[in-house]
């Protein structure tokens, strides 16, 4: 399974780097940052901001994904005890839903 990445316009993400919690985090954040969504004048150019939190942080690692059309979604990651796989099928899954929206409007 893969993530639609041209669906998605906007990434944020607030982890701890060191907690085993935030692993899902940090995998989407490395698929999502590659050459072609990092320069701003690129078709794919996806905005990515990154709070790391301090080693010793109790808050739960989270991200929002904002998607073309506007739709945005939270996923908090820590709260809900997700793995990579329930991630990247959650954002598939509405990227997905984003296309078809987009196929069946012209």
């Amino acid at each position: 399974m893969s993530i639609p990445i041209h669906t998605i316009t906007t990434f944020r993400t607030t982890f701890n780097p060191f907690s085993q919690a935030s692993r899902p985090c940090r995998l989407v954040l490395s698929l999502l940052r590659t050459p072609a969504s990092a320069s701003p004048a690129s078709p794919q150019h996806i905005d990515i901001k990154v709070k790391q939190l301090p080693r010793n942080s109790t808050e739960q690692p989270s991200m929002t994904v904002g998607f073309k059309g506007g739709k945005e979604v939270t996923l908090e990651v820590g709260k809900r005890g997700m793995k990579i796989g329930d991630v990247v099928e959650e954002i598939s899954r509405i990227g997905r839903a984003m296309e078809r929206e987009a196929s069946l409007k012209g």
